[in-house]
């Protein structure tokens, strides 16, 4: 169920002004702001929002939209009573944000880098229904008149598993005579035990999320073609990092099932 909530203006309260510089991660989405179990508002990357909450408020709690459906979740507790005044700057991670409580002085200075929330009304799905992999199987078996929805629905369950950072998750969506070719390797992996070794070392590196762009999708008969860009993000020595690029996904219908069975990935011109 989807509501329009409004900010509430409480009469013995304290205020509280969230910080949301402008950054590359999930700058797509909106952040959402609850405190006492109730989304007040939302922050779209480069703004601030100022909010009146109960002074009896101890935790505020950020949440952060997956790319799949349903939320990642931060939270900081507060003491809202013995300050009433608080200033809370967001910077991206992987799963969400870190929540970082700042001074007087560099709120004065984040309140010239940032611009005030615009005037819109928010809109909060309570309940968000994430894809699983059940679900996603499900698409993936659909009709052939829906083929192209299942092709978004395969790259969607290729896209959850490179997240997830599961070797075994990545390698059963191939077919058993895939190729994979990554231009910072020497050769194609082909075959199911070749790209199972390509993604042994995915735990290793458990930061990294992948994010869809702009992407394009034709279906002949049971062959079908998903290419496009997507942004690779990776934290390094506390830092985020961003890598453009380009892929190229090709599917064969296998028993109503679409496996990948030609994947191309090469770095884009920034």
């Amino acid at each position: 169920m989807r509501l329009r909530l409004g900010v509430l203006a409480l009469a013995a309260a304290s205020e509280l002004t969230v910080f949301r510089p402008t950054d590359f991660i999930g700058q797509e989405w909106s952040y959402y702001i609850l405190v006492g179990g109730r989304a007040l508002s939302d922050v779209r990357p480069g703004e601030r929002v100022t909010l009146q909450v109960p002074s009896e408020s101890r935790t505020v709690v950020i949440q952060c939209p997956k790319a799949l459906g349903g939320y990642n979740e931060s939270r900081i507790e507060y003491d809202f009573k013995a300050n009433a005044t608080a200033y809370f700057v967001l910077s991206s991670r992987p799963d969400c944000v870190n929540i970082q409580p700042v001074d007087a002085k560099a709120a004065a200075a984040l309140m010239r880098q940032t611009r005030e929330r615009a005037s819109r009304p928010l809109e909060y799905d309570r309940t968000p229904q994430a894809a699983t992999p059940a679900t996603l199987a499900t698409a993936a078996a659909m009709p052939a008149g829906d083929a192209a929805a299942s092709v978004v629905a395969a790259t969607a369950a290729w896209v959850e598993a490179f997240n997830s950072r599961d070797p075994a998750r990545l390698s059963a969506l191939y077919d058993a005579e895939a190729v994979l070719s990554d231009t910072s390797e020497a050769k194609p992996r082909i075959g199911t035990a070749a790209i199972a070794d390509y993604y042994r070392s995915a735990p290793q590196r458990p930061t990294q999320r992948v994010a869809l762009g702009e992407r394009n999708i034709r279906v002949f008969g049971d062959t079908a073609i998903d290419s496009g860009t997507y942004n690779l993000f990776e934290m390094r020595d506390g830092q985020a990092t961003l890598t453009p690029a380009r892929y190229t996904l090709v599917y064969r219908n296998r028993g109503g099932k679409w496996l990948i069975v030609d994947h191309q990935s090469a770095p884009a011109t920034r």
